[in-house]
This record gives structure tokens, sequence and C-alpha cells, in this order.
């Protein structure tokens, strides 16, 4: 089923477009849609030719005057938002895909400051903890970290194989190991108990 698209932005053109039907459709002239919302002549001119657009003030009168609903002024519908995911809102194309959609998310992360990250991402913690308690956030944030760790060190053990034109040694997993349960430490997630090899 194709996602369902986002309407489009309230713009001076469009609303002057629904503005100008609107009209039409009950008969009316500029001048007697001005006396009829107690707006001004020019005000009206000036919406129906995009060059401005109503405040709520405004937008309430004409719709009172009209008839009509602000959705259907605004937007052109009158149920212009619909329930949506966040694959119909993050992912183009014809099916839901929410493991694009949280890719897509993560790199917009990235195109905001560092105090808006925050407020998300404290935001989706929040969220977390109250719909699914600390155990269960802790686990999928290990698990989240895990992959982000052991991604990194797999991409460093592969540059280092392909420099070294060699497998890779037993040193370098070991490393490798060591340097993921420091990473892991370091996000605050604590390291499970080494077992001692019997003698």
């Amino acid at each position: 089923m194709a996602s369902e698209k986002l309407p489009p932005v309230p713009s001076p053109n469009a609303f002057a477009s629904e503005l100008i039907g609107a009209r039409a459709e009950r008969g009316l002239t500029q001048g007697q849609l001005a006396t009829k919302s107690g707006l001004s002549l020019s005000a009206i001119k000036a919406y129906e030719a995009g060059r401005n657009m109503p405040g709520a003030r405004e937008l309430r009168e004409l719709c009172q005057a009209l008839q009509i609903s602000p959705n259907k002024l605004l937007f052109g519908s009158e149920a212009p938002f619909k329930a949506q995911s966040i694959a119909d809102l993050l992912v183009d194309g014809e099916a839901e895909d929410d493991h694009v959609a949280r890719g897509r998310a993560t790199f917009l992360l990235g195109l905001l400051a560092a105090d808006e990250r925050n407020a998300i991402v404290t935001l989706l913690r929040s969220l977390a903890l109250a719909r699914h308690g600390e155990a269960k956030v802790r686990e999928v944030l290990l698990s989240a970290d895990m992959v982000v760790g052991m991604g990194r060190e797999m991409g460093r053990l592969t540059r280092d194989a392909v420099v070294s034109k060699e497998p890779f040694s037993d040193e370098q997993i070991a490393a490798s190991a060591e340097r993921l349960d420091k990473f892991l430490d370091s996000q605050g997630h604590t390291p499970a108990p080494k077992k001692l090899p019997k003698n």
C-alpha cells in the first residue's frame, strides 16, 4: 500500500485558489465577502491575489462568512492530516519500511544542532522508559551499542587485513574484543563477569 504523503504547508497561492472557489460557489463578490466577514475589501483582494495569508482571527471570520472549515480553506481537504507511521513520514516509496525509516531518522538527527538532538533523544528515552521500563530500555540500548561497537571493530579488522594482506590474528581479535568491552563500559554497560579457567 502506498504511503500517504503529508499535505503541503498552506501557501498564499493555494489559499487564494480555495478562497476564490469558495466565494464563487456562494455567489459572492469580493465586496460582499468583505461586508459579510467584516474584513476590508483590500484584505480580500490581497488574499485572492496570493499576496497575503490571513491571521487566526481573519481566517475564522472568512470561514464563518463562507460556511467552510479552516482545513478546507487552507488545504483544500476536510481531513488533510491522517494517522501516519514513522515509515509514512520518512520513507518515499510504495511500501512501508521501518528499517529505512529508522536509518533516515538517524541521518536527519545529524542535521540538527546538538541541543536539538539532545532534546529529541531525551524525549525518545522518556517515552521508551514510560512505555517499557528501565530494564527493557537498557536491554535495547545494549543491543544498539553492541551493533555499533562490533561494526566499528569489524571495520577496523577488515581494514587492517586488507592493508596487511593477512587474515585476522588471535592477537588482533583479542585486542578488538578488549576495545569493544571498553566501548560498552564507556556507554554505561556493566561488562559480563569473565569466567575463570578451571584448574
